[in-house]
C-alpha cells in the first residue's frame, strides 16, 4: 500500500480555512491523505476530530516562539502544507520553512506550500489604484519588500528559489460572503471576513450606514467559496503534475471577480438595515473623526475601508478557475450577513465591535515589523 500524502493544515478554524478543510476532507481521494491540523487547544482539536475521526492535530500557536519547535517538527513530516492563517508574521514562517528544508534533505523531494497571502501587497505600492495583473511578472516583482504580507511572501519565494520548497501564493482581495458549513454551524470557525463587516458593525451601532471619507475607493472582490474552490483546484493541479502550474515568482494567484466601491458596499448595508427595521433611512453618511476612533481605533486602520486596490486574476483563470459568484451576487448576500450580525447584537444587547479592532492590531503589527 502506497504511503499516504502527509498534509499539514494551518488555520483550520478560520474564515477561509474551515471551508477549505471541509473540501479537503470530502475530496474523492481523501482516503489517501493523512491530515494534521495545528490548533490552539486540545479542546479545539478534539472538536475538529468529530468532523473527521482520522484527523490528527498538534497544539500550538503561530505567535508563541515557544511553540516554534512544534511547527518546525510538523514541517519535517509534511508533503503539502495548506497555510490559511496569518500572512504577516515572519517568525512562524521561518520555523515552518526550516522544517520543510529538513523534509527536503531527508526525501530529496520538495514539499509543497500553498499559502494565503493577499492583494494587500498592492495596497501601499507607488500605484495603489493600478490594475495589477498576476501574469505581469515585472509588476509582481516590483512590489516593495515593506508591503503588507510581503515579508512572509519573500521568505516563501526564497525557499522556492533555493529548491527545497515549491511555493504557491493565493492572493484574494476583498473577500465576502457569510461562510456556512458544519464547522461554522458548530461555532468552531469564523463566519465573517474583514472588510465589509468592518462597515456593517458600525452601521448597526449608529443605526445608519457609513463610509470613511468619500467612499469612492474600490477593491477587487471575490466570494469566500470561490477562494476555497481555487485552493482545491490548485491542489489538484499540483498533485496531478498538470503542466503550467506556476510556483515561486510565477506562483502568485490574484483572485477576483469584479470590484466594489465602499459606497456600493455601504449602500447595500443601508438598504438592508431599513428592510430589517434596524434603521429608518438607507442614506450613507461619512463617519466623523470620533466615530473613526470608536470603530477602528486609528485612522491607519480605517484606511483599509477607504482605500483602492485593483487587480486582475488571470493566472488562476488560466488554470481553469471559474468563479461562480459575481459582485452582484456578493452585494445581494450582504443583507444575509447584516441580518446575522443584527440578530447577534439583539441577543447580546450590543454590537460587538471587537473584530473591527483586529484590523488595527494587524496593521500596527505590520507597521512595527516594517519599521
Amino acid at each position: 500500500m502506497a504511503p499516504k500524502t502527509e498534509i499539514l493544515f494551518l488555520g483550520a478554524t478560520g474564515y477561509l480555512g474551515a471551508g477549505i478543510l471541509t473540501r479537503l476532507q470530502n475530496h474523492p481521494k481523501a482516503s489517501e491523505f493523512s491530515i494534521t491540523a495545528l490548533v490552539r487547544s486540545t479542546e479545539k482539536g478534539e472538536a475538529l476530530k468529530k468532523f473527521n475521526p482520522t484527523l490528527k492535530y498538534a497544539v500550538g500557536s503561530l505567535f508563541d516562539k515557544a511553540d516554534y519547535p512544534v511547527i518546525e517538527d510538523l514541517g519535517k513530516k509534511a508533503d503539502i502544507v495548506f497555510s490559511c492563517a496569518d500572512a504577516d508574521y515572519l517568525p512562524w514562517t521561518t520555523a515552518l520553512l526550516k522544517g520543510l528544508k529538513a523534509r527536503f534533505d531527508a526525501t530529496a523531494v520538495a514539499p509543497v506550500l500553498i499559502h494565503i497571502s493577499g492583494t494587500g501587497i498592492l495596497l501601499f505600492t507607488s500605484d495603489p489604484a493600478g490594475d495589477h495583473s498576476d501574469l505581469d511578472l515585472a509588476d509582481v516583482k516590483a512590489v516593495p519588500p515593506t508591503a503588507l504580507h510581503r515579508n512572509v511572501d519573500l521568505a516563501a519565494i526564497a525557499a522556492d528559489e533555493a529548491g527545497y520548497v515549491k511555493t504557491y501564493l493565493v492572493c484574494p482581495p476583498l473577500i465576502a460572503g457569510l461562510a456556512s458549513g458544519p464547522m461554522y454551524d458548530a461555532g468552531l470557525a469564523h463566519r465573517h471576513s474583514i472588510q465589509a463587516p468592518a462597515l456593517m458593525r458600525p452601521a448597526l451601532d449608529r443605526k445608519q450606514a457609513g463610509v470613511v471619507g468619500d467612499g469612492k475607493g474600490a477593491w477587487a472582490a471575490v466570494h469566500v467559496n470561490d477562494v476555497a474552490d481555487m485552493y482545491m483546484l490548485l491542489f489538484d493541479k499540483i498533485v496531478s503534475g498538470a503542466p503550467g502550474v506556476g510556483h515561486g515568482w510565477e506562483g502568485y494567484y490574484y483572485l477576483e471577480n469584479g470590484e466594489l466601491s465602499w459606497n456600493a458596499i455601504a449602500s447595500a448595508i443601508g438598504k438592508a438595515l431599513v428592510e430589517l427595521g434596524a434603521a429608518k433611512s438607507p442614506e450613507v453618511t461619512p463617519f466623523t473623526k470620533d466615530e473613526i476612533t470608536k470603530y477602528y481605533k486609528s485612522e491607519f486602520a480605517s484606511s483599509v475601508v477607504s482605500s483602492t486596490c485593483r487587480c486582475k486574476g488571470e493566472r488562476a483563470r488560466a488554470l481553469g478557475w471559474t468563479p461562480k459568484y459575481s459582485v452582484t451576487d456578493i452585494v445581494a448576500g450582504f443583507k444575509t450577513e447584516v441580518e446575522f450580525l443584527w440578530k447577534k447584537a439583539q441577543a447580546e444587547g450590543k454590537v460587538d465591535l471587537t473584530p473591527n479592532y483586529g484590523v488595527d492590531a494587524m496593521l500596527q503589527r505590520f507597521a512595527s515589523l516594517s519599521a
